[in-house]
C-alpha cells in the first residue's frame, strides 16, 4: 500500500510521537526535577496524570498496529549513539554564546569574555571528554 517513501515518512512521524509519548511518561512518573537553570513541577492533578498515561499508552499501542499493518521496520538504537549524536549540538550552542558572539543581542562588558569564556570551555572540555569516553 505504500511506497518506500512513503513508508519511511510514516515511520519516522511515528517515531517521533512514540518518543514524544516516552518522554511525557517519564514527565509524569518521574513528578519534579530540581535543576540549576530550570525546573520541572509536576502540578497534574492525579486523576488528569492517570488519563494522560492512558492515552500515551493508547497512542503507543496504536502506533505498534499501524507498524504491523504497514510493515514498518524498527529502529535499533544504541545508547552510545544517542549520546553522541546530543553531544555536538552541545558543544555548539555554548561556542555560541560566548562573549564574542553575545555582540548580536547588544553591547558586550568589558571584561565579559575573561569572566564567562573560561567557564565555558571548561563545559566544552568535559563534552569533549565525554565525547572520548564513548569513542
Amino acid at each position: 500500500m505504500l511506497n518506500e517513501y512513503q513508508k519511511r515518512g510514516l515511520s519516522i512521524t511515528l517515531r517521533i510521537v512514540e518518543e514524544t509519548m516516552q518522554d511525557i511518561e517519564q514527565i509524569l512518573q518521574n513528578g519534579t526535577y530540581t535543576g540549576i537553570l530550570y525546573d520541572v513541577k509536576n502540578s497534574i492533578p492525579p486523576e488528569a496524570k492517570a488519563e494522560i498515561l492512558k492515552r500515551a499508552s493508547l497512542i503507543k499501542a496504536r502506533i505498534k498496529i499501524i507498524s504491523k499493518i504497514f510493515d514498518l521496520k524498527k529502529e535499533h538504537r544504541e545508547a552510545l549513539h544517542e549520546i553522541f549524536g546530543k553531544l555536538p549540538h552541545c558543544l555548539e550552542i555554548v561556542e555560541d554564546v560566548k562573549a564574542k558572539r553575545l555582540k548580536r543581542y547588544g553591547d558586550v562588558s568589558h571584561g565579559l569574555d575573561k569572566a564567562l569564556d573560561p567557564q565555558l570551555n571548561i563545559i566544552t572540555d568535559l563534552i569533549l571528554e565525554m565525547q572520548q569516553l564513548l569513542r
